[in-house]
């Protein structure tokens, strides 16, 4: 596949400036990353509008490499994505009482009668 862009720096300036385009999405669909680690671990909204934005980036580098057709300035737009969807999800998997990520939503484990049921045996008899 032949690049449309004239020369290499067209191609960093394209990168670049869909790169920034991602940055754009990402800020005005979620709320700062400081915000999100304040908040409680694995917000579903904060995770949806994540997941939104992503999916809004991923066709806005994608719109870009299909007109240009520069694998440069797709690997740069990308590389963004990659970076801004990551630290937005490790933000939301930030505990703000320990200051680090769990791995394991905790919060639709409940402890109780309602979840604890018998073992069945399995004695013949």
């Amino acid at each position: 596949m032949r690049s449309r862009l004239p020369g290499v720096d067209s191609a960093t300036t394209v990168g670049v400036l869909t790169a920034a385009g991602v940055y754009l999405i990402y800020s005005n669909a979620l709320p700062s990353i400081a915000d999100i680690r304040t908040a409680p671990e694995h917000d579903a909204d904060v995770e949806t509008s994540r997941q939104h934005a992503a999916i809004m980036s991923a066709v806005l580098v994608g719109a870009v490499f299909l007109i240009a057709r520069d694998l440069n300035s797709y690997v740069i737009s990308g590389a963004a994505l990659v970076g801004l969807d990551l630290m937005y999800k490790h933000a939301n998997a930030v505990n703000p009482g320990t200051g680090r990520a769990d791995t394991v939503d905790t919060r639709d484990i409940s402890v109780g009668d309602n979840n604890v049921h018998p073992m069945p045996t399995y004695e013949a008899g």
